[in-house]
């Protein structure tokens, strides 16, 4: 029996079946409330539903959305409002990248690398975040590793303008719009092909095509609303790399993040060092998205650079502990299994407390004053109820009535309090200097408005009873 289950079981089975054990991991971590999404999925995912169902929503005032809508559109013809079904959809994105990674990492290093690298991957407490906020660095990665087949099939094609062409100038355009961090695709793209030596009219087609899809797309995000705001220290958000939310450990924990900074530093330097210009296209684009990630410190950027230092790291890992070990699997793996033992230790201590953060509904900072507005939501009319807010998507998502992004500023008092009429509640940040000029306008209207919540991540003010303010005229946003 059971030489005919090794005859009949592959490896490629027991992955699969290491594939399930996750997913089911993940769904149990998951929170199952409107809480902890990213700015950019929630309008993403509003903009769709609100097309789907053709209701009239004030989502439209809210900006440019990034182009992971075109990919939510599947997902909401089936499952038009539910945000666990856009969480298991990006799961499957992540796993599908996992093995589109491991392929490309057992081309260039061998299979146990990049096995090993992989595995770490997908336990990483970063991971499991990005996916249940349903984050960037997802999709980011997705796209890094799908341009790269993308460039392989372009060079080996025969025609000048395969149309393999236009669907690299999507991705290009899709990663740009994004983070930042996405303009790394088209600078290793353009770098390929200005060094391809023999194809020089395919090059030059391929190099006008993908300028002109990240210029367009760079007017059009420019700014890229809604991303999530940079941390004053990148240390301190990298250690959630291993650490988990912030939720879970207390904030100055630089040191983890320096060792992680450091391990990454390391593996990019050995790897630039040993292969030169000879790098393959994913990590040349890993690479260079880490360096442009560290000028906006987020939670999309620590994906990528663990990403990045795994990758890159365990097979010179791997060298490293055969170079300077002894005979035996204790000589030859014994430092490796040391480091492995040690990061699935540190990812299932995090994944313990995740659940317990999913028991105890904590929230981040903002989310506390968003929940300010969803209480206030539930005890007003629907007639007395219009909120104005720094998280526009998120708040909706959350109180399921109209809301509206924050005014533009004035410093006229009588001008600013025409832009707000008919608003009942406001909420920002008024410790970030972008919300300085909103906090003194605010302050000018003491008269009419009043401070209900006054948290670390922000402020929610209200109109006092008797105020002047009109009643508002709602869409039916729910």
């Amino acid at each position: 029996m059971l030489s005919t289950l090794r005859e009949n079981l592959a490896p490629r089975h027991l992955g699969l079946a290491g594939l399930c054990m996750l997913a089911w991991a993940f769904i149990a971590l998951f929170r199952y409330d409107n809480y902890g999404i990213e700015e950019t999925a929630a309008l993403d995912m509003l903009l769709n539903w609100s097309i789907v169902h053709q209701i009239a929503s004030p989502v439209a005032f809210f900006g440019v959305p990034d182009l992971r809508a075109i990919l939510f559109v599947p997902l909401d013809l089936h499952w038009v409002g539910s945000l666990i079904a856009a969480k298991v959809y990006t799961m499957f994105f992540l796993f599908g990248t996992a093995l589109l990674l491991y392929n490309r990492g057992e081309s260039q290093h061998g299979s146990e690398a990049s096995m090993i690298a992989t595995a770490l991957l997908l336990i990483a407490p970063i991971t499991l975040m990005q996916t249940d906020a349903i984050g960037v660095g997802v999709f980011l990665l997705w796209a890094f590793a799908v341009a790269a087949i993308f460039d392989d099939l372009m060079h080996a094609s025969e025609r000048t303008a395969p149309s393999w062409l236009f669907l690299q100038m999507l991705m290009c355009a899709f990663a740009v719009s994004l983070h930042p961090m996405g303009l790394a695709l088209p600078i290793v793209v353009i770098w390929h092909w200005v060094r391809e030596p023999v194809e020089r009219k395919k090059a030059h087609r391929m190099i006008a095509a993908i300028v002109a899809a990240t210029v367009i797309m760079l007017l059009l995000r420019w700014g890229w609303y809604g991303m999530d705001a940079a941390t004053a220290n990148p240390l301190n958000v990298l250690a959630d790399a291993l650490l988990g939310s912030p939720l879970l450990h207390v904030a100055n924990s630089w040191g983890m993040g320096l060792i992680i900074a450091d391990l990454g530093i390391a593996a990019i330097i050995a790897t630039l060092l040993i292969k030169k210009l000879d790098i393959d296209s994913t990590s040349l684009m890993l690479i260079l998205a880490s360096a442009i990630g560290a000028l906006h410190a987020d939670h999309a950027w620590v994906l990528i650079y663990w990403a990045t230092t795994l990758y890159l790291g365990v097979p010179l890992l791997i060298k490293l502990n055969e170079r300077l070990g002894w005979r035996g699997i204790a000589g030859q793996r014994g430092g490796v299994l040391v480091v492995v033992m040690a990061l699935v230790i540190l990812s299932t201590m995090a994944a313990k407390n995740t659940y317990a953060t999913r028991q105890m509904e904590l929230k981040s900072d903002t989310d506390q004053v968003i929940a300010v507005l969803e209480r206030e939501a539930a005890a007003a009319p629907l007639d007395q109820f219009l909120a104005a807010s720094q998280w526009p998507a998120r708040t909706l998502l959350v109180t399921r009535r109209d809301v509206l992004p924050l005014p533009p500023t004035s410093p006229d008092t009588k001008d600013f309090e025409a832009k707000i009429k008919g608003i009942t509640h406001l909420a920002f940040n008024p410790q970030q200097e972008a919300m300085h000029a909103l906090a003194r306008n605010m302050a000018a209207l003491s008269h009419k408005y009043e401070t209900i919540a006054l948290m670390p991540g922000g402020v929610v003010v209200k109109i006092k009873q008797g105020g002047s303010a009109d009643k508002p005229h709602h869409a039916a946003s729910d």
